[in-house]
């Protein structure tokens, strides 16, 4: 007899790549838990965020050499850049600070909008949006939970978090409306809503209208090694991969 199992069966079932990852990395965790014992606030979260992982030190150290380098990017004042998933707009801030361009600010969130909304009270180039970019036009649950408030998170130690609903556009639909054409840099910082995004970009051929990338692709995501993967390969044919801190941060450049 044959038991057929779909894939979404499969997901419950069996455990993840990421999931087993974590499994066999428990003993290092505890280890480095113990290790950093004395450190709180934000950096602790973000450890245990990343389970302690080498990539994540190595970004950390990275941000000690050059404190800016999610700034440092070849844009002026005459620039457009795309910030999706701009939170509070803290990077936008330091990106208006630093070169001054003209930022177009996605976020859905509505609590994190209203800081956004104060930032550009005295900055008339910082156009904050007040919905997300997707794949396509939709009303989606999103999940409240600080800077990982997401609206593809379905992990199951979330599942007591508030949701909302919020309104997410199509991409290719937004670059059209907001007659974007070429842009100068585009980050994307989404919580794994960058899979389906980058995926709309590259069928779209929106990609070729991207100067630099600053992505961080999110390694929980279901099947997030094989599609971060894919948009590598896609990604490689226009751009080159100027760094990156393995499903922390990387940046891409026009060739």
């Amino acid at each position: 007899m044959f038991v057929v199992i779909s894939d979404s069966n499969m997901r419950s079932i069996f455990p993840s790549a990421y999931e087993l990852k974590k499994t066999l990395l428990w003993p290092r965790t505890l280890l480095m838990r113990w290790k950093y014992r004395k450190t709180s606030g934000p950096m602790k979260a973000m450890m245990e965020l990343h389970y302690y992982r080498p990539a994540f030190f190595d970004f950390v150290g990275a941000t000690y050499v050059n404190a800016h380098v999610l700034h440092d990017v070849d844009i002026n004042s005459d620039s457009v850049v795309v910030d999706v998933g701009a939170f509070t707009g803290g990077w936008a801030q330091h990106m208006v600070d630093r070169y001054d361009p003209i930022i177009y600010a996605f976020e859905p969130n509505p609590k994190s909008l209203a800081a956004l909304h104060e930032k550009s009270a005295s900055n008339p180039k910082l156009h904050p949006m007040p919905y997300g970019l997707g794949d396509e036009d939709l009303t989606v649950d999103f999940t409240l939970n600080g800077l990982g408030s997401s609206m593809c998170d379905e992990r199951t130690d979330h599942s007591d978090l508030q949701r909302i609903k919020v309104e997410v556009a199509a991409i290719d639909r937004v670059w059209k409306d907001l007659n974007l054409g070429r842009v100068d840099l585009i980050k994307i910082n989404i919580e794994g809503a960058e899979f389906p995004l980058l995926d709309k970009m590259i069928k779209t051929d929106l990609i070729k209208e991207v100067d630099c990338f600053l992505i961080q692709f999110h390694e929980w995501h279901p099947g997030a090694y094989r599609k971060r993967r894919r948009i590598h390969a896609e990604l490689s044919k226009t751009h080159r991969l100027e760094w990156s801190y393995h499903f922390i941060w990387e940046k891409w450049v026009r060739i």
